[in-house]
């Protein structure tokens, strides 16, 4: 089987010196990856393979930018995928990762979308979680989270293992400008639609929607357009206060601004979008909620009342705050009563990970947050099938420069940690980090 003759890369053939295609896993606009046996060490690895497109070479070359400033983490306790380096196939970079097992996506489907329990997506949460502090402490955005790009190590292995894998969004949060096409639109901030300046909070956006999913079996927010998604999050949640609607550089192609009046903007009818715009809204939406709070009825009449599903909605209230700078920080999600009662299995404690002095300082307080009510209650629909909005290459000229010359491929296999530097910084921060995640 080929699926991608443009490329010419078959099953059974080659790849670079030493990779023998065994099978297509994926293909994207970027390229395909491939399941590869390394005829050198008998390893079985997942080999990305990018199509010789100058935009796609210009990802690639970022991509491989942030792989590097990921070397410092450890890929087991951090919970993101092993990079092993990359590779020139003819002019196609190719990059090698540690093979896991499926998407989290292809694991639910397994399971006919039939949702987890607390206890059973509540590791999945945390390690996610871990994913993110760690990425946070080295200033990362992922910019794509989703259960496509979070694969299961091994499936029959419980509780579940999972790791974050596809950094071809990914950026310094210095380099996060307003306007930048990230995300899938499932899974896309509101600061992301309305062209609101962003930083990694972005990320803790999309977990509590994967959150809700892994949850539920079906998306929260199954959007066609970001009209529809906003749509959806306003008459869930509420409309954003005017002081962020007023940051937004995106805002009047969604809303009216009124003079004189609170609040100062008004969200446009789908008969008035579709007028400006020629984009009729669609409902698409499996489950329907009033509220964030109505997640919980929607849990009991699915698995029967479980004793954390309180704390589990209020940890998702507090990832999906429309105001990023109020979202939950990936420590605080660590710290959350909902880990008290169930403890996920702590890291070993070579772990990896630079602590913000300014996260460590403050006390969380946990009370149950306030109601939401905003929109009407609860109608099911059927599902729909996700539509992909394709990513510019071109937000990244904010990039150091000393950056874009450490992207500039040169052909090799692997690629060389600095290993005492990072044997060293394990021992200082792992046990540190250990008390953090495992506190209660």
């Amino acid at each position: 089987m080929n699926t991608s003759d443009k490329l010419q890369i078959f099953k059974g053939s080659t790849l670079g010196r030493c990779h023998t295609v065994e099978a297509f896993l994926g293909e994207g606009g970027f390229g395909f990856v491939t399941k590869c046996r390394n005829t050198e060490t008998g390893r079985t690895e997942a080999v990305k393979v990018n199509k010789n497109h100058p935009e796609v070479v210009c990802q690639a070359k970022l991509e491989i930018s942030i792989l590097k400033r990921l070397r410092c983490l450890d890929p087991d306790t951090c919970n993101i995928v092993r990079w092993n380096g990359f590779f020139f196939d003819q002019e196609h970079i190719c990059l090698n990762f540690e093979l896991l097992d499926q998407s989290l996506r292809d694991y639910m489907a397994d399971r006919n979308h039939q949702g987890l329990s607390i206890r059973e997506l509540s590791p999945v949460v945390h390690q996610l979680a871990t994913a993110l502090s760690h990425l946070r402490s080295i200033g990362i955005v992922h910019a794509d989270l989703k259960p496509d790009n979070i694969m299961v190590v091994d499936r029959k292995q419980q509780p579940l293992k999972v790791k974050l894998i596809d950094f071809g969004l990914a950026r310094p949060v210095s380099a996060a400008k307003a306007g930048a096409c990230v995300q899938t639109t499932w899974y896309r901030a509101p600061e992301i639609m309305l062209h609101i300046p962003f930083n990694e909070a972005i990320d803790m956006w999309s977990l509590g929607l994967v959150a809700v999913e892994l949850a539920t079996g079906c998306p929260l927010y199954p959007g066609e357009t970001d009209y529809d998604m906003l749509n959806f999050i306003m008459e869930t949640q509420g409309q954003l206060a005017d002081y962020l609607l007023d940051r937004g550089m995106g805002t009047d192609y969604y809303f009216h601004k009124q003079r004189n009046s609170q609040p100062r903007w008004t969200f446009k009818t789908p008969e008035e979008f579709a007028y400006e715009t020629g984009f009729y809204a669609e409902e698409t939406r499996y489950i329907r909620l009033g509220s964030l709070d109505d997640l919980e009825q929607v849990l009991a009449m699915e698995r029967g009342h479980q004793s954390d599903q309180h704390l589990f909605v209020d940890l998702v209230k507090r990832m999906l705050q429309l105001d990023a700078d109020l979202r939950i920080k990936p420590l605080e999600v660590l710290r959350h009563p909902l880990f008290y009662h169930s403890p996920p299995q702590c890291s070993r404690p070579d772990v990896c990970i630079t602590i913000d002095p300014e996260e460590t300082e403050p006390e969380v307080s946990w009370q149950p947050s306030t109601r939401q009510t905003a929109g009407p209650g609860g109608i099911l629909r059927r599902r729909r099938v996700p539509t992909l909005t394709a990513v510019s290459e071109h937000e990244w000229a904010a990039l150091e420069e000393n950056d874009l010359k450490e992207a500039d491929v040169q052909p090799e296999d692997n690629v060389k940690q600095d290993g005492w530097f990072r044997r060293l910084f394990n021992r200082i921060t792992g046990a540190f980090h250990l008390l953090l995640s495992c506190d209660g």
